[in-house]
């Protein structure tokens, strides 16, 4: 039996979605049906979200693009992080993610989650340390059965996914720390939960309970985005043994989860080299089974600090093309400060030309046409028809502003090779008559 059988909600749900999901990834309802009953494709959509829009995440669907979002101890602004939300949806995000870490976290999540009909995830983690943190307690004070709790009370609020890191384990938080590494722990979950272990001399409570956590997920319809934990936080860590530990345990969790009928992703790598990104993005897929893939970037460079939405939209591209289906964005922010509005719209866009590259190379049918319809309109020197088939029309219409009233860019002008060469608006050139006499 495939996971259909085991999930009730998720049969409802396709039942209920099929077709239109079908129309709008350019697949087949069988082709669609099977690959979310084998796993290789998740439907995001929690019933307690009630306006959600079911999304696919699995090529050959359509890759998607996750923004994050959230307050931080820093800088805690609740009206800008909804903003956020609204212009990332503006942007062309699918998902969001909600990592908020001050305030009123409850209050901020179910705000976000009513606002937004793209699926919202968020790594619970968070609000349960959070809670401990605001108190001036260790953030790794928490106990198992209160972790448990936090994941209930956020499915039944209608979160959609969740980073859950429960692949870190005590061997694997030990291979990444001490000088085995050069950056250690960078995920922040990973962190707190190799700290808990630490201090305790145990394992890893979200795997040692791994039954509870798929039961509450199975009763939600909760899809569980396996965590990086021990993802490498710089291109020299990546593909070391600790990685690789946390992966293949990512992908005994995979099979157990799909015994039980609950959906997983899988979170991919960070910081990787440019010519580590196949091999990593394949040995990853392989290892997991050939469940969804959701990789942050991979930056391809650790020297881009305000421009990491450009270093992860080249690893994004690559990650893509060799096989992994779900982006989430970077932003000029990235390793500096908490993105404001316009570092999210930057890094939605980005992450947006990386699937966009991805699948024209992969010679997806949707994305072949877009690059030829721009490519035609710029024959023709229609701006308008551009715009139209532009990943941002806004940025198209705001830099041609000063000269929106010329029929070339201006760059070129009258230099304009289109004109040069096409005679587009040329006026006949007058004859020259016969000299007399």
């Amino acid at each position: 039996m495939g996971i259909l059988a085991k999930n009730t909600a998720l049969g409802r749900l396709l039942a209920a979605s099929a077709t239109s999901l079908a129309r709008a990834e350019h697949l087949d309802e069988t082709v669609l049906t099977g690959a979310i009953d084998a796993g290789r494709m998740v439907l995001l959509a929690n019933p307690a979200h009630k306006n959600v829009t079911p999304t696919l995440i699995g090529q050959p669907a359509m890759v998607k693009v996750n923004a994050n979002i959230g307050t931080s101890v820093l800088i805690n602004d609740v009206k800008m992080e909804m903003q956020k939300v609204r212009l990332a949806h503006k942007a062309g995000a699918h998902t969001v993610m909600d990592l908020s870490t001050a305030g009123n976290l409850h209050a901020i999540r179910k705000d976000i989650i009513a606002a937004s009909d793209m699926p919202v995830g968020t790594v619970p983690l968070y609000g349960l340390a959070q809670k401990y943190v605001t108190r001036g307690q260790d953030p790794s004070d928490f106990s198992v059965e209160e972790f448990l709790e936090e994941i209930e009370r956020q499915a039944e609020e209608g979160v959609d996914f969740m980073t859950l890191h429960c692949g870190v384990t005590a061997r694997g938080a030990a291979m990444a720390t001490g000088d085995r590494r050069v950056l250690g722990i960078v995920s922040r979950g990973g962190s707190i939960l190799a700290r808990w272990m630490k201090r305790r001399g145990a394992e890893n409570p979200l795997l040692e309970r791994f039954d509870d956590v798929l039961g509450i997920c199975l009763k939600h319809n909760v899809t569980i985005s396996l965590g990086d934990g021990l993802r490498p936080g710089a291109g020299a860590d990546a593909g070391d043994a600790a990685q690789w530990e946390e992966v293949v345990t990512l992908g005994e969790l995979t099979l157990r989860a799909w015994e039980r009928g609950v959906q997983i992703m899988i979170e991919g790598p960070g910081h990787v080299p440019l010519h580590l990104v196949q091999s990593q993005i394949e040995g990853i897929k392989r290892l997991t089974h050939y469940a969804p893939l959701y990789v942050l970037g991979p930056l391809t460079t650790d020297c881009a600090p305000g421009y990491d939405h450009i270093a992860g939209a080249i690893g994004g591209a690559m990650a893509a093309y060799f096989g992994a289906d779900f982006l989430c964005y970077l932003t000029p922010a990235e390793h500096l400060t908490l993105p404001g509005p316009e570092d999210v719209w930057a890094g939605v866009k980005a992450s947006l030309v990386a699937a966009q590259s991805a699948e024209t190379a992969l010679g997806r049918s949707w994305a072949v046409a877009r690059d030829l319809a721009i490519s035609k309109a710029r024959a023709a020197l229609d701006w308008e028809a551009m715009a139209r088939e532009a990943i941002d029309p806004q940025m198209l219409r705001k830099r041609r502003e000063n000269h929106r009233d010329e029929r070339e860019c201006a760059m070129c002008g009258t230099f304009c090779a289109i004109r040069m060469v096409t005679g587009i608006d040329d006026a006949p050139v007058p004859r020259r008559g016969k000299k007399k006499g």
